[in-house]
């Protein structure tokens, strides 16, 4: 959206609960997205909403999730909750007319994605996985650079992120009933950028997952993903690894180096284009994708248009998570 909007013509947006994500991450960037208004924030502790509210005048805080989704003013909801909570409060939200961002992965499984998709649809709210890497310039750019054919052909997609989490053993990403384990997490995003550059889903998968004795759920995935054609993605993830995110694109006159794809954190990124012994490279000045994700979605809201991440791109992206469990011999859900 060009130019800001009038305070009237703003998106008015509420987060469902205080996790670190929604307020680090996504109230500063409805704050300075040129189309949005932040007015609500729901916690399941009126006294914490309180405190996150109290410095800005006329915000609301609620006790309760179903209480800031029957304010009428507000038009959109976020919703950074545990992996198990996204279809229930996807759903509730629907109900009361509000459009939703809901985090990734959309849905547990794939069923639970057919069910939030027609909810929405039948409530005529608009719905999207929030993949905020996918608005970053650097990300566009490369897909826009493959589809000219800047290095052929793809043939081959490696791509990883990780990190250590063992001296966290509480984390909800490690509990079995709140849906966590790495690729669910993590790795959905190498996962969701080897869909993004071959345009579709995998047509096979071979996959091994690693569950330590003391663990609710996998704690390192890796997978091969057969796109059909010779084309082959490679990807893994990691609790138990040190910190590292990557993705090299390979197509038959080159190569595309993303040294950091997911999680720039507001830092200047750069992309590799290799050919023979040439190198180039192409710096990005440091950017909100999150703001970027938000202004997407409130023109969206406004002009009627279709966001750019279907919920029909989620359904691919929750059957793609689904076969490598299967591949993997790893019961899902838990």
């Amino acid at each position: 959206m060009s130019g800001a909007s009038t305070s009237a013509n703003r998106v008015r947006w509420g987060i469902l609960s205080t996790a670190n994500i929604g307020l680090k991450a996504m109230a500063p960037a409805i704050r300075a997205s040129s189309n949005g208004q932040l007015i609500a924030i729901a916690s399941r502790d009126r006294a914490r909403a309180e405190q996150i509210t109290a410095a800005e005048p006329g915000m609301r805080a609620y006790g309760t999730y179903a209480e800031l989704l029957a304010d009428p003013e507000v038009e959109a909801v976020y919703i950074p909750l545990p992996n198990s909570m996204h279809m229930e409060w996807t759903l509730r939200a629907a109900e009361q007319g509000k459009h939703v961002l809901c985090e990734k992965p959309l849905g547990v499984t794939s069923e639970e994605v057919r069910r939030m998709s027609a909810a929405c649809k039948q409530a005529g709210v608009l719905l999207m996985e929030a993949f905020m890497y996918r608005f970053h310039p650097q990300i566009r750019w490369t897909l826009d650079h493959l589809a000219t054919g800047a290095i052929g052909d793809v043939r081959l997609v490696r791509s990883g992120f990780a990190f250590d989490i063992r001296p966290r053993p509480e984390n909800i990403r490690l509990q079995a009933s709140l849906a966590g384990g790495s690729l669910m997490d993590i790795g959905c995003y190498p996962l969701n950028l080897c869909r993004a550059v071959f345009g579709g889903a995998p047509s096979s998968v071979a996959a091994r997952a690693i569950v330590p004795e003391d663990s609710e759920v996998e704690r390192t995935m890796a997978a091969i993903l057969d796109f059909g054609n010779g084309r082959l993605g490679l990807i893994d993830s990691s609790f138990e690894q040190p910190w590292q995110q990557f993705a090299e694109i390979v197509g038959e006159g080159g190569r595309i180096v993303l040294p950091r794809p997911f999680t720039p954190q507001g830092a200047e990124t750069v992309a590799r284009i290799e050919r023979d012994d040439e190198m180039q490279e192409r710096r990005f000045a440091a950017v909100d994708h999150y703001q970027l994700e938000v202004e997407h979605f409130g023109e969206c809201i406004r002009t009627g248009a279709a966001p750019f991440l279907s919920p029909l791109d989620a359904l691919e992206q929750a059957e793609a998570v689904e076969a490598i469990y299967a591949a993997a011999g790893y019961s899902w859900p838990r």
